[in-house]
């Protein structure tokens, strides 16, 4: 009697292991792949406002050609049937979100890629920190080599305003090399020094909200070869005022015998009081002539001894820092002593 309970004991508890066994095995088999195993690629992989898109389902553990495949847009059905891999839509305006669904069924399961699109625009605005312009010049300084440039980012998107251009993700990329050091939250402006040996510098830039939920990328070239200092000469009077609205380029005539200039590098790098950052090399007549004044070797004072006559004058520039930047100019002074 003994044995026969201890026998129906063991039965009892092989029974119940191979039920719990079938069970893990069961569970094994159901858990073994999930939605994960199926990826989407997006062309382009950051679409735009009103641009057209192609998603494309691809998975290394199913061979999807041989599953039934269902694509729903912001909740509508669009297409369904088996090896429907491919799907193709438009975005909307700046903003505006597009849902998209791709129901997978693979056996006895169903498999479900969530997708949301909020296109948004970033604009980005690039201005030469380190460059001079004269007083009162109308146009911005020109990017050089070896010039300092700073490059700003304004987002235009209806769910965040430029004002809050702080509060979103920003990654930076210099000539297709991704800057992680001043990429990050909050880093809305980069700043560098444009390389001597490139003739232009190509940002990018790629910026989303932290839910991730909007983004947008922009990129921008910027040549820095082809833009050359130049020289613009302005006459100083009486009171020590630059006479900004007649450059002695144009009108070089000067009523008298004796005037005082002073010369005004633009676009060169220069951030230092009358340009002592600088290597100044006056020249009078083609004769070298030192500076009347280290301390304000930006002026000159020329005087054609008291005598109708024309004096050549020329000023050849230098940054001490950035040997590349270098221009030299020449004019002819007319005088008309009365």
């Amino acid at each position: 009697m003994k044995n026969l309970f201890s026998k129906t004991i063991i039965l009892i508890f092989v029974f119940l292991f191979s039920s719990l066994l079938g069970q893990i095995a069961e569970a094994q088999t159901f858990s073994l792949y999930t939605a994960d195993d199926i990826f989407v690629e997006t062309f382009p992989k950051i679409p735009g406002p009103n641009t057209n898109v192609e998603l494309n389902l691809k998975s290394y553990s199913f061979n999807l050609n041989n599953y039934y495949i269902a694509w729903f847009l912001n909740g509508e059905k669009q297409s369904a049937s088996y090896g429907n891999r491919k799907f193709k839509f438009k975005t909307n305006n700046s903003g505006t979100a597009t849902n998209v669904t791709a129901v997978i069924e693979i056996g006895n399961q169903v498999f479900r890629k969530e997708l949301r699109f909020v296109p948004s625009e970033v604009d980005l605005l690039w201005e030469v920190v380190d460059a001079y312009t004269p007083p009162f010049y109308r146009g911005k300084a020109l990017p050089m080599q070896q010039a300092k440039i700073k490059i700003t980012a304004i987002p235009e998107t209806q769910l965040i305003a430029p004002s809050d251009a702080k509060n979103l993700v920003y990654y930076w990329d210099r000539n297709y090399k991704r800057n992680v050091a001043r990429s990050g939250f909050g880093k809305h402006s980069f700043e560098f020094s444009s390389d001597a040996l490139m003739f232009s510098e190509k940002i990018s830039l790629t910026t989303n909200d932290r839910r991730e939920n909007s983004f947008a990328k922009n990129t921008i070239d910027i040549p820095t070869k082809e833009t050359e200092a130049k020289i613009l000469f302005y006459e100083i009077n009486e009171k020590g005022r630059i006479m900004t609205n007649k450059a002695l380029n144009v009108f070089n005539t000067i009523e008298g015998d004796t005037v005082k200039l002073s010369f005004h590098p633009l676009n060169l790098s220069t951030d230092k009081p009358n340009f002592i950052d600088l290597f100044v090399n006056w020249e009078i007549n083609d004769v070298f002539r030192a500076p009347q004044d280290f301390s304000k070797q930006d002026e000159l004072y020329i005087s054609s001894g008291g005598e109708t006559g024309t004096v050549s004058l020329g000023v050849k520039l230098e940054n001490i820092k950035k040997i590349l930047q270098k221009v030299e100019a020449n004019i002819d002074l007319n005088f008309e002593v009365n």
